[in-house]
């Protein structure tokens, strides 16, 4: 090889390995960038899957509320019906209370008159038999003047036995002004009312009225 080969070949050496040293390089830049993306990538990835999963979280968290805002305005619609039923048919307090012990015994009466358009609720409890009557105005007369005995009575009338527990309706004067109810004890004791009227007026005449209107 001659001196002039030697000294080319000698100048294309270096230029080699910076060649190869620029090439390495490159690669191993290019190798820190993909590994930098693909880091990057990974927690684009888990930020997305957080955010995700907070979202299904507040979906769930608005469902729940949305069940609930349901059932309170179901709620709310059944008391609002409950309530209109009973503003147009209120049920109010006749006799509940005597200031303490309520007494009854045979020879006295607990006696109370039906309102016309009113269902009467009859309910007490007792230590004694109690009976109940519902009587027209007429027959109230005459069982008064019959020191409070059945036999002067005339005409048929609701008579309900003797107990210590009673829960009754009388529909008749719904559509009638002409009754009155009585309780007659069996002998002395302590009797704890609850008598109700509810505004349930009938749109025809009822009980006596309806036979002579």
């Amino acid at each position: 090889m001659s001196e002039q080969e030697a000294a080319g070949s000698r100048r294309r050496w270096p230029a080699a390995v910076a060649a190869v040293v620029v090439l390495l390089a490159c690669v191993v830049a290019l190798l820190g960038y993909l590994a930098w993306d693909d880091a990057r990538s990974h927690q684009a990835a888990a930020r997305q899957s957080r955010h995700a999963a907070d979202l299904d979280r507040q979906l769930a968290a608005a469902r729940d509320a949305n069940r609930r805002l349901d059932a309170e305005a179901a709620a709310v619609r059944g008391d609002n019906r409950r309530l209109q039923t009973e503003l147009s048919s209120p049920t109010l307090p006749m006799w509940n209370s005597c200031g303490g012990p309520c007494t009854v015994s045979a020879g006295a009466v607990r006696v109370g008159s039906v309102p016309d358009t009113f269902q009467l609720q009859i309910s007490f409890t007792s230590d004694v038999p109690v009976h109940t009557y519902v009587l027209t105005f007429h027959q109230w007369t005459e069982f008064d003047n019959c020191a409070f005995s059945l036999r002067c009575v005339r005409g048929s009338y609701q008579a309900f036995d003797a107990t210590t527990s009673l829960s009754q309706t009388v529909d008749d004067a719904e559509g009638c002004s002409g009754y009155v109810w009585v309780l007659q004890a069996d002998g002395a004791g302590t009797i704890k009312p609850d008598v109700k009227i509810r505004y349930q007026p009938a749109d025809h005449p009822t009980g006596v009225c309806a036979q002579s209107p």
